[in-house]
């Protein structure tokens, strides 16, 4: 049986696009137009709205925000364009499922990750499981539970010896952005995509170090701006980006500063290059008629992420014909998965860069075959305890 494709709604001219995420990196397991071969674990889909309670200073007291004019301007231009997004998708009719049916973990009995995830805006799940306790299919709104065959249940998890799953033509640098920066100038070739997902400093994952004995844990976050700055400083762009048509795509937080940071410092004067548009990430629940997972006008956490776009500075080189003024601003409507976990994007620019377009991904948690992947957690999600076979 042919597997659905991770995109399960587009409008006509591509500016919304509701992507399954589980199924979007099993689709970059395999090159362009080969069929999966194995499934990715995941979290249960989100079926209802998070609360948001407002946060509290040190002394008890609820904390204020004081927000820029300019940074309140964009984030009205957001929430208008998410708005008009959820809009579309409603009055076109659209019957079909929020996301595709599931493979999970089960978490362990008295786990607080429900209460992990909503601190992170996304859930939270232990893969270090139990036999048994992986192959159950979830489904979604709409659809009947699947069971899934699967070995997971008769043998023991595979041992940490056990080799992680390579994707085809796929290349991967596993160590920090410092350690193999003379390795990637010496090998990598030059790029019609790179992808960052930089670990942007936040209050959650603050407070998660501080919460840790010794402060130690892979989920390693910058501590501030500062060195988010020089961290980002370290990554030769320009070396390694196309010349001709060449796109830079960097997920941002909600924080002004982070946006700041980007198209004031980051893009113009350490990576020479101009802003070019702006996609922006609606998580949603899987029921609910795809409500987003937070109220839209909440003051303290929004539902989205948003994708900065950019170019070489002053580039001449024509866009390519599916880069339009309304891709310039494309929404993507998903059901969150496990902490970290964003869509994969190679579906997503098929129509935008040329055939067989070699790609990067820095900050990567897995890889994406065809594509080089950097980062010190690269093989993250390639273990094999994170996949079963299909």
């Amino acid at each position: 049986m042919e597997e659905k494709s991770c995109i399960l709604f587009e409008s006509p001219d591509k500016s919304v696009v509701l992507v399954d995420i589980p199924r979007s990196i099993e689709e970059a397991q395999v090159l362009p137009g080969k069929a999966i071969d194995r499934r990715l674990v995941s979290s249960s889909p989100v079926e209802k709205p998070w609360g948001t309670p407002e946060p509290r200073n040190d002394d008890g007291c609820t904390a204020h925000s004081s927000t820029s004019p300019s940074a309140a301007i964009a984030e009205l231009m957001t929430l208008e364009t998410v708005r008009a997004a959820l809009g579309e998708v409603r009055s076109s009719g659209y019957g079909g499922p929020w996301c595709l049916p599931r493979v999970v973990a089960r978490e362990p009995a008295g786990s607080n990750a429900g209460e992990d995830s909503k601190e992170d805006s996304q859930q939270v799940i232990s893969l270090e499981s139990k036999a048994g306790d992986v192959g159950i299919t979830i489904s979604c709104q709409g659809e009947e539970q699947i069971p899934l065959e699967t070995n997971a249940g008769k043998d023991s998890p595979p041992p940490p010896s056990s080799p992680p799953f390579i994707p085809e033509q796929s290349h991967y640098l596993h160590g920090s952005i410092v350690s193999q920066r003379s390795a990637f100038l010496q090998t990598a070739p030059l790029f019609d995509l790179i992808v960052l997902d930089p670990p942007w400093p936040s209050r959650s994952a603050k407070r998660k170090r501080k919460n840790r004995d010794g402060g130690g844990g892979s989920y390693a976050t910058a501590y501030g701006m500062r060195e988010a700055r020089g961290l980002l400083s370290q990554i030769p762009i320009a070396a390694h980006l196309k010349p001709d048509g060449g796109l830079v795509a960097i997920w941002i937080t909600n924080k002004a500063a982070v946006a700041d940071l980007v198209l004031d410092e980051v893009f113009p004067q350490q990576w020479g290059l101009e802003p070019l548009g702006e996609w922006t990430w609606v998580k949603i629940t899987s029921s609910a008629g795809g409500e987003p997972v937070v109220d839209l006008e909440a003051r303290w956490r929004k539902p989205w992420e948003r994708l900065l776009i950019a170019r070489r500075k002053g580039s001449t080189a024509k866009l390519p014909s599916g880069y339009n003024g309304i891709n310039k601003s494309k929404v993507i409507l998903a059901v969150p998965d496990v902490h970290s976990r964003k869509p994969n994007l190679r579906a997503l620019f098929k129509d935008i860069l040329p055939d067989g377009y070699v790609g990067l991904e820095v900050f990567a948690r897995n890889l994406t075959a065809g594509w080089w992947s950097w980062g010190d957690e690269v093989l993250r999600f390639q273990q094999r305890d994170h996949w079963i076979q299909s």
